[in-house]
């Protein structure tokens, strides 16, 4: 019951504008996401796998062509094509987060892609969801995500706790 009256105290300090009640509100919001984010990242850890092939990969273009190079937005895209249980599927994320960076940062994507596993037949490492094999990815988070993620996800709260009560 405590909780209860603790987070409409918060609530009412938020729509007052108080400091403490809007810090509260958004270091909650920012755990729950991160918290489904580490949640998801940790279950494709665990997907399957199986062999895809490659068909398209590129960084292209995103939104309007702008005049000042740097100022323009790219992402990375794919195609592919791989089979579970003796049916074909057609792909095109490489991982479940979209990330669009300017000129400047193309490295980023350049970067991401590397980390696909890739075959000597040409072959790439194709991860899919086994309640929906419709749903893959070329990449699926790693080790030092995971933890940067549970960092994020407790940062704010540990962040509040400290100026608020200890």
């Amino acid at each position: 019951m405590e909780l209860v009256v603790y987070f409409k105290d918060m609530w009412e300090l938020a729509l007052q504008g108080q400091t403490q009640g809007i810090f509260f509100w958004a270091a909650l919001y920012a755990f729950v996401l991160c918290a489904y984010s580490l949640i998801f990242q940790i279950r494709t850890r665990y997907w399957p796998s199986t062999r895809g092939e490659l068909a398209e990969m590129e960084i292209e273009k995103f939104g309007a062509a702008d005049r000042v190079k740097s100022d323009q937005s790219y992402m990375s895209r794919a195609l592919y094509k791989y089979k579970v249980s003796g049916v074909t599927y057609d792909g095109t994320r490489i991982s479940p987060w979209i990330i669009v960076v300017s000129h400047n940062a193309r490295f980023i994507l350049e970067k991401k892609m590397s980390c696909i596993q890739r075959f000597p037949d040409k072959r790439v490492k194709v991860f899919y969801n086994p309640n929906n094999p419709r749903k893959s990815y070329l990449i699926v988070a790693g080790k030092v995500g995971i933890c940067l993620t549970l960092f994020l996800c407790v940062l704010p709260v540990i962040a509040y706790y400290a100026k608020y009560h200890a």
